[in-house]
């Protein structure tokens, strides 16, 4: 199974607006992320996005820069304050080969290390980072990060 892990992009905190929206850097930077790795990302089966608006939105650029057509789903469990666990659950309750998780911190950063089994690692995941795993399944240590990539 390869699991794809995206950060979504800068977006600044601004107290006097609802939710926050990706800056224009966060765009270019995820763009240009996910251009780098079209190839790879082209195989993709599933993605599995937090329904923030600045996750939609980081959606909406990895989307329409590969032509995605694939399958889309919306999870509260990849907000930023959900639970490892839920996600495990999500996961595993689907039937793909190729994934791509698109999260906030700190949620993303534990998905990496428990996948990984390396404590510390997690903090790499800055805003539009990709990270790419090869896993035997969705469980702790069951993973060898392929390669991981920043703007």
């Amino acid at each position: 199974m390869v699991i794809y892990l995206l950060r979504h992009g800068d977006a600044p905190f601004d107290s006097s607006c609802g939710e926050r929206s990706l800056s224009a850097q966060g765009k270019t930077d995820t763009r240009h992320v996910v251009q780098q790795y079209l190839h790879e990302l082209s195989q993709l089966q599933l993605i599995l996005c937090s329904p923030t608006l600045r996750a939609r939105q980081t959606l909406k650029i990895l989307t329409e820069t590969l032509n995605y057509q694939g399958e889309l789903l919306f999870e509260d469990a990849l907000r930023s304050e959900g639970q490892l666990s839920a996600v495990e659950h999500c996961v595993d309750a689907l039937d793909t080969n190729q994934i791509l998780l698109l999260s906030h911190q700190p949620l993303i950063g534990q998905i990496l290390e428990y996948l990984t089994d390396k404590p510390g690692i997690g903090w790499s995941m800055d805003t539009s980072s990709l990270v790419c795993l090869d896993a035997i399944a969705f469980s702790r240590g069951c993973a060898d990060m392929k390669w991981l990539t920043h703007p």
